[in-house]
């Protein structure tokens, strides 16, 4: 008996090869030692490539338990992926190449012309997205919010091929390209949440290494955005790709950086395609943010200089190096964007309060806190991402409205705050807003958290000014309430960013004082410096524990009598080094 698994034993390879050998010789195409040779080698190819016990995956399609080059590789690095480590059940494509977006497969064991085996699929088509513009994401539109992806279209090869490629592939052993799809590839905030985290905690579990080619799903015929391509990078020696770009049909010399090889590829030993679903593993977002900084160190090290003197072009700014100045970022907007919505009307006065603050503005003394004043200045995100991340080693606040910018504070040091204001009707009470930046900053596997969240409502409407969309009010515009209250401007109040900034200093970068506001209620405040959410919603400290804050002062002199953590605050001090390792 040849046994009941589908793939072939030696009993059935030398059946099968019987047989074709006799059918080839009787038909005259090749001899018979050509071409058992040719199947053994097949055969023996397909195998080394699989490593454990497990050979089925998705219907009948084979897997291996760990992927890898195949041996005869040795000019190349060892691209792996190990199957045990999976969690999204991930589908493996053994020996396809890609065209305009097909997946085109040549696997004996799966082909129809040579096995009863099913083709691996993966459903893509679950996944949304909002239609991006230069507006931004395209929830404010009507239909432009939660699309769904196309199939993704896998089949078999034939002999109809059209490209010279596919119809004598050569299937690279160096490259091993990963499909990855998830939920709202257009917004930044979205791609963090749902994918990137997930992925740097799947490589750091052993799921695939550095030398895989990384594919975030788009649909067809669209770019990768940039934060995308810039996350992913931290984690592939390749460059990061879409699939219409690496399925095109251009000329096998062109150069490039996603394959090994350095030339254009489409065939591959494997493929990889996983559907990542945002569920409870992981949701280490600050582990995420400092991945991204670990591997950027050596290049905005490398650059300081130059961004130190392009900070001063734009804004005649020099970020003060003393340990005595609470170093406060405000997330700008470009004139473009601030059109849109979303930005805060009297910046440059609440920048100019902040530095020229004194008296009772400033943490006194005999707090024991390092810092005696403040400095305050705005910067555009997103413009040069290195930048960016350079720019969050130098601060101790990001301060802006409810958006994707605030992301950036995962990059902080431990001990970083983020201030996050919202207009008017955007409460964290009464829409979404509390599940990006607070939860990022309040994951429960990261206690106790390494950047502390405060929130500045606004309650007064006469401090919100309607955006673009709202004003305009087109029958194609959103009708959601909460998606025109989120894109209004504010005016803050100097009165709400005085008192965050005295929470700040008075924490000083300590978990324990942080966590006494919190659970007091005194970090989350409306914009004339009141409650903003009621004791017992916090959903990421003890419910029981939560209470109303007398007065802010109150809680101050409570928080002054917590022992400050000097670990982050020298850590802080200490300029990014190579060779500094984090508390």
């Amino acid at each position: 008996m040849c046994g009941s698994d589908r793939r072939m034993l030696p009993c059935e390879r030398g059946v099968r090869r019987r047989f074709i050998t006799v059918a080839l010789a009787f038909l005259g195409l090749c001899t018979v030692t050509a071409v058992a040779g040719i199947i053994e080698n097949d055969v023996s190819l397909a195998a080394s490539t699989l490593d454990g016990d497990s050979r089925h995956l998705h219907g009948e399609a084979r897997t291996a338990r760990t992927l890898r080059q195949a041996d005869g590789a040795s000019n190349c690095p060892l691209p792996k992926v190990d199957m045990s480590k999976d969690r999204y059940q991930c589908v493996v494509w053994h020996k396809a190449c890609v065209d305009q977006n097909v997946i085109v497969s040549f696997d004996p064991d799966v082909h129809p012309t040579t096995s009863m085996g099913t083709l691996p699929t993966l459903n893509v088509t679950d996944i949304m997205y909002n239609i991006p513009s230069k507006y931004g994401i395209g929830d404010r539109y009507r239909k432009g919010s939660a699309l769904r992806f196309p199939p993704l279209y896998v089949r078999p090869s034939n002999d109809m091929e059209e490209e010279e490629e596919l119809r004598n592939p050569t299937f690279s052993k160096c490259t091993l390209p990963i499909l990855l799809y998830a939920h709202y590839p257009y917004n930044a905030a979205e791609t963090y949440r749902y994918i990137f985290e997930k992925l740097v905690t799947l490589q750091e579990a052993g799921f695939f290494n550095r030398y895989v080619t990384l594919i975030p799903g788009v649909p067809p015929g669209t770019k990768v955005p940039s934060y995308t391509k810039f996350w992913y990078n931290s984690l592939s020696d390749r460059g990061v790709v879409s699939l219409s770009e690496l399925s095109s049909r251009r000329s096998t010399d062109t150069p490039t950086n996603v394959t090994w090889e350095g030339t254009h590829i489409r065939c591959f030993e494997q493929i990889v395609g996983c559907r990542i679903r945002y569920d409870g593993y992981g949701l280490r977002f600050y582990n995420a943010g400092q991945h991204v900084v670990r591997h950027y160190m050596p290049h905005y090290l490398a650059q300081a200089a130059s961004f130190e003197q392009q900070l001063f072009d734009m804004r005649q700014v020099r970020i003060p190096e003393g340990t005595d100045t609470l170093r406060v970022v405000f997330i700008s907007r470009t004139p473009h964007q601030s059109t849109v919505g979303r930005t805060i009307l009297n910046e440059a006065e609440m920048i100019q309060k902040c530095n020229s603050a004194e008296g009772a503005d400033l943490p006194p003394t005999e707090w024991g806190v390092p810092y005696q004043k403040y400095f305050c200045f705005a910067h555009i995100f997103g413009e040069n991402q290195l930048m960016d991340v350079w720019l969050m080693r130098q601060v101790d606040v990001i301060l802006g409205m409810h958006g994707a910018g605030l992301t950036n504070s995962l990059y902080m040091k431990p001990g970083g705050s983020v201030i996050e204001l919202r207009p008017f009707g955007f409460s964290g009470r009464e829409s979404w807003a509390n599940r990006y930046a607070r939860f990022k900053t309040s994951s429960l596997r990261e206690l106790p958290w390494s950047v502390f969240w405060y929130g500045v409502d606004t309650f007064n409407a006469s401090l919100s000014e309607p955006g673009i969309f709202e004003k305009e009010d087109k029958p194609h515009f959103s009708k959601f309430r909460t998606i025109k209250a989120r894109d209004r401007h504010v005016h803050l109040t100097w009165a709400a960013l005085r008192n965050q900034l005295l929470n700040i200093a008075a924490v000083a970068r300590t978990f324990e004082r942080y966590m006494s506001l919190r659970l007091s209620g005194a970090y989350y405040i409306t914009d004339d410096v009141m409650q903003a959410e009621a004791p017992g919603n916090d959903p990421h400290v003890d419910k029981n524990r939560q209470r109303n804050f007398t007065s802010p002062e109150e809680e101050r002199r409570r928080v002054l009598q917590i022992p400050v953590s000097n670990r982050n605050l020298q850590f802080a001090a200490t300029p990014d080094r190579l060779d500094v390792r984090q508390p």
